[in-house]
């Protein structure tokens, strides 16, 4: 088995064995939440972007209602 370790984070293979730890244990896969929190630096949740995009239109429409 070949490694590839000089262009990979240290972070990228923590979660690269323990997927596959996952996998040879049948464990089943995280809730959507646990993904969440470790998605990668600049991950914005959709209720977030959500909440952001209503906060905008307010702000864009016109105040003489």
């Amino acid at each position: 088995m070949q490694l590839r370790t000089h262009h990979v984070s240290p972070a990228a293979q923590a979660r690269h064995v323990i997927d596959l730890t996952a996998k040879a244990w049948r464990i089943p896969p995280s809730s959507p939440h646990a993904l969440a929190r470790r998605a990668p630096h600049g991950y914005v949740p959709l209720r977030a972007l959500r909440r952001l995009r209503a906060a905008t239109l307010l702000t864009l429409l016109p105040h003489s209602w």
